[in-house]
């Protein structure tokens, strides 16, 4: 029964949300032609000499095959409303190894309305994908809010298994006086394994609630104070976990296009049977944008979940970076590098080290047609409770049709 339940709830969920949707768009949307379509489609092929990550050189797994990805934006924008509903198909069939073939399901949606004085808005994703691939931190260069980036894997690339992860993320601002403004932001995450052998990953959710005040010193210097409040549950913890902190943070403009946010607070996680010191947590995150130049760069330390069935403290750095270097060609460079330790300083094995460098060329042939070559080096370290480290070096190279997409960086 448990399953139906939430099989409903997100049904529900879902319900609700695109009753909002076409509640807050106006009646004359379609008139107005502020709809757009841009479908892409993705055809590739893709070499990884340890998929696996295994830190036995007699069981790492080669792999090479086909992949194709299928993949829609459907973008809505009006002086008070935007939306954005992305969803993306990814099938995988490899050489002789039928074993590790999957066909992955996306979806990304964001919706915002901006009223006189309030925001609502709010996030939905979904993903459901191979254990291999879910559990891995890939870098992302597209990513331009860091809000995006995942931080809830565990490393556990199996060559079994699905995950299936939904996250819900509403949020409202008030804007009190000119200088001045309120907010709530609730984050929900619920994740659930197939075909994995228990123990070894574990359905989770993890729901966390961030109140804000914020305040303007200037036009280009914000501060604001953030109180958090959070639940994680997990198959494999006998109790709920619950987490409490205060932080605060500033958000100040160098330049037009470039923009740098500062957080530092911490977190206490209340675990039954254990006592420990509150978690320091913190971030620094500088962005910026030109012509030819899209840069986000960030450390952030903070307290996560994930399917090892308890509460992490991470300390990662991330870097997207993209160049225009010519009309026709472009380059960029990516790094998700981070440290997992257990909460309250205490060691476990499910301490790690883990970096991935990740460096990409993209030829437009036309608008229409690019060529896109990637390269990722990935290693992870889980130290004396494992063994030796284990890397990866993967290889993709896509061809794209996207008749409808302006170029990026």
């Amino acid at each position: 029964m448990k399953i139906n339940r939430l099989y409903i709830l997100r049904l529900s969920v879902l319900g609700v949300l695109c009753t909002v949707i076409l509640a807050s768009l106006p009646a004359n949307s379609v008139l107005a032609q502020e709809w757009k379509f841009e479908p892409v489609l993705r055809v590739g092929g893709e070499y990884d000499d340890n998929s696996t990550l295994d830190p036995r050189t007699d069981q790492e797994v080669d792999l090479s095959g086909v992949l194709l990805n299928a993949r829609v934006d459907i973008k809505y924008a009006s002086p008070a409303t935007s939306l954005l509903l992305q969803p993306s198909v990814v099938s995988r069939n490899y050489n002789d190894d039928s074993v590790f073939d999957s066909d992955d399901y996306f979806l990304r949606s964001n919706f915002r309305r901006q009223a006189t004085k309030s925001t609502l808005g709010f996030r939905v994703n979904f993903d459901q994908q191979s254990v291999r691939t879910g559990e891995r931190s890939d870098s992302d260069l597209d990513i331009e809010d860091p809000d995006e980036i995942p931080n809830d894997d565990t490393g556990r690339v199996l060559r079994f298994g699905d995950r299936t992860k939904w996250r819900v993320s509403p949020y409202w601002e008030y804007q009190l006086s000119k200088v001045s403004k309120i907010g709530a932001n609730f984050d929900y995450f619920d994740v659930q394994y197939d075909d994995v052998f228990a123990g070894i990953l574990a359905d989770y959710s993890d729901a966390r609630l961030d109140l804000s005040y914020r305040r303007s010193f200037s036009n280009v210097t914000t501060w604001g104070i953030f109180l958090t409040g959070r639940r994680y549950d997990s198959d494999n913890s006998p109790e709920e976990i619950d987490g409490y902190g205060v932080s605060a943070g500033i958000d100040h403009s160098l330049s037009e296009t470039t923009r740098v946010r500062a957080m530092i607070g911490f977190e206490d996680t209340d675990e039954s049977g254990t006592e420990s010191d509150p978690d320091v947590t913190g971030s620094v995150t500088l962005t910026r944008n030109l012509e030819t130049i899209r840069l986000l760069a960030q450390y952030r330390r903070s307290v996560n979940g994930g399917g090892a069935g308890r509460v992490t403290v991470r300390d990662s750095f991330n870097l997207n970076f993209r160049r225009r270097l010519s009309e026709r060609i472009s380059a960029g460079l990516g790094v998700r590098a981070y440290q997992t330790k257990e909460t309250g300083g205490a060691s476990s094995i499910e301490d790690r080290d883990y970096v991935q460098l990740h460096s990409t060329l993209v030829w437009y042939l036309t608008r229409s047609f690019v060529i896109e070559a990637d390269y990722r080096y990935t290693v992870q370290d889980r130290g004396d409770a494992f063994g030796e480290s284990a890397n990866s070096n993967q290889v993709n190279l896509w061809f794209v049709y996207q008749p409808k997409t302006i170029p990026k960086i």
